[in-house]
């Protein structure tokens, strides 16, 4: 009997927490996600004007100059930072990382950065679930598991995808290991969270573009060709990584200001976009919808986006702006697709362009559970089939480097760091 209370304690009190912090979390995401689209809409009009080359210069610099002048932490991709924060510093993130990260994301998105709005939001996330736990007077080892639920139930809001969400936040982490013990208080955050973005903001999915039917997942003829797509997207992976973190290893060497980088590395993407194409501004979102609803898109012009957008992407990241790497990681992915759909002519276009999409993401992130879970909740039951090999293909094949490298290959290896609390 005595068992059954405690249990029952335990249940009630993170249920209560995770319900919490899922709230907490979906309405930072509302804020954050309106921020964004009212800037986007201010600048609608220069957007359609050769202004849009000049922007990420105004918009990197503020973005560099807020994150120099107010929080280092909050500059580059965010989910890294929080990830350093859970193994080293169990999760600790300063208050003033919050809102300094939503407006130099915003500046870095609204003016044509090359970012998604995922890293902000997770390190947001993370950070306000440490802050809840903090209010609480939790333990560390509870403001940890807390931290991981903010991570998650941030993603599940801005990509509208709570399962995926629920995992994410666990298996972020790690390379080869997921946080098995949250995983159950993530998903509540998760779907908490994605409901008060979904009702308050009115959108239940990511992309706006109808799912076609009609596509059958034949074992005999796809088994073979998705490992085929899986190693291609493998390789892309490794060199979107190895891009990004080739020029950030050469701005750490330049010692300037973070916004005289970053402002440098904004006429770069502005300069990237002008040689390729204004679409590769953004999160890129709005070209991956293009390119699965569209059949005029030659190789040579996905081949050179492909390139703008990994080029784009590393000077953004790379110099210090402040965005995530999700977006442009699926954006990546999506062109490498519709570049595969194109030299294969294969009969369902939209089955290689949505695996690479979530391909990408999954093997330079490390995250393959999620991402799968991410193409049955984005795309359908059906299209998962396809996107599952792909994941789990390209993730073997980059897991000798990741986005995230800030992540441990194991909770073992995990254990052996000295944790440092209140330096």
């Amino acid at each position: 009997m005595r068992q059954t209370a405690s249990s029952l304690k335990y249940i009630t009190k993170w249920t209560g927490i995770s319900v919490l912090v899922g709230l907490v979390v979906g309405a930072a995401a509302v804020v954050f996600t309106g921020t964004l689209n009212w800037g986007i809409d201010l600048l609608a009009g220069l957007s359609e004007t050769n202004w849009v080359y000049l922007m990420p210069i105004f918009g990197l610099f503020m973005s560099g100059w807020l994150t120099d002048t107010f929080a280092p932490e909050a500059a580059g991709h965010g989910t890294d930072a929080i990830i350093k924060s859970y193994n080293e510093n169990w999760g600790r993130v300063n208050f003033i990382v919050v809102p300094i990260k939503l407006l130099a994301s915003v500046f870095t998105i609204a003016f044509g950065g090359s970012a998604g709005r995922e890293g902000p939001t997770v390190q947001m996330g993370g950070g306000l679930g440490y802050m809840i736990g903090k209010k609480l007077k939790l333990g560390l080892k509870d403001i940890r598991m807390i931290v991981i639920c903010g991570m998650g139930a941030s993603f599940g809001a801005i990509f509208t995808a709570p399962l995926a969400g629920g995992v994410f936040g666990a298996e972020v982490l790690y390379r080869d290991d997921v946080e098995y013990n949250t995983l159950f208080i993530s998903f509540l955050s998760s779907i908490t969270a994605y409901y008060v973005y979904a009702i308050i903001l009115g959108q239940e999915s990511l992309f706006t573009f109808p799912i076609p039917e009609g596509y059958i997942f034949e074992p005999e003829r796809d088994i073979i060709l998705f490992i085929g797509i899986g190693v291609l997207v493998g390789f892309v992976s490794l060199a979107y990584i190895k891009s990004l973190y080739g020029y950030e290893d050469l701005n750490e060497e330049i010692q300037v200001p973070t916004y005289v980088k970053t402002a440098f590395a904004g006429a770069l993407t502005g300069l990237t976009a002008l040689v390729a194409s204004p679409m590769i501004l953004g999160t890129g979102i709005s070209l991956v919808e293009r390119i699965s609803v569209a059949d005029d898109f030659g190789t040579g012009l996905l081949l050179l986006l492909l390139a703008g957008k990994i080029i784009a992407t590393s000077f953004t990241i790379g110099s210090g702006g402040s965005g995530g790497v999700v977006a442009p990681s699926l954006t990546i992915g999506a062109l490498t697709g519709a570049i595969m759909s194109n030299l294969l002519n294969y009969d369902f276009p939209l089955a290689i362009i949505t695996a690479g999409a979530v391909g990408v993401l999954g093997s330079a992130a490390h995250i393959p559970v999620t991402t799968t879970i991410l193409a049955a909740e984005l795309f359908g039951l059906e299209l998962m089939k396809p996107a599952t090999i792909v994941c789990f293909t390209s993730a073997w094949v980059a897991r000798s480097d990741t986005l995230y490298r800030e992540s441990y290959v194991s909770r073992s290896a995990l254990a052996k760091v000295q944790h440092h609390y209140g330096e």
